[in-house]
């Protein structure tokens, strides 16, 4: 992460109080194809949906070890931890302190706090 956006971070986290729980959504560096391992082969395959189950496997196999890493990383800070492997990323809660401490790891690309979203219902025809 960017030492500007790291520090933005962290300043709005030193600002909440020290008792509450915030959630944070940490984002980790996508695998790299050149890890050494290729990846599966399309005409390995009997048809295409055991090919995308391959290929994500594959890829959740690659980014696995620096997941994991950083899962633990967060855990001996006191955050509890959700992974969402295949989007390299983990959703943190915890105290801001910790969170704070959590954004500082190598394996963190990115990093936003967790915030409610608008959902907008469609018009209908008939209500334009």
């Amino acid at each position: 992460m960017d030492e500007e956006s790291l520090k933005k971070l962290q300043a709005e986290l030193g600002a909440k109080p020290s008792g509450g729980m915030e959630r944070m959504i940490l984002q980790t560096a996508r695998p790299s194809r050149s890890r050494g391992a290729a990846a599966p082969a399309p005409d390995a395959f009997p048809d295409r949906t055991a090919y995308r189950k391959a290929l994500i496997d594959f890829e959740d196999a690659q980014g696995a070890p620096g997941l994991d890493a950083l899962v633990g990383k967060l855990q001996a800070l006191g955050l509890k931890t959700s992974v969402a492997r295949g989007v390299q990323a983990v959703v943190v809660e915890g105290a801001p302190d910790a969170l704070s401490r959590a954004l500082e790891a190598e394996e963190v690309e990115d990093a936003e706090f967790d915030r409610a979203v608008d959902l907008v219902r469609p018009r209908r025809p008939s209500e334009e």
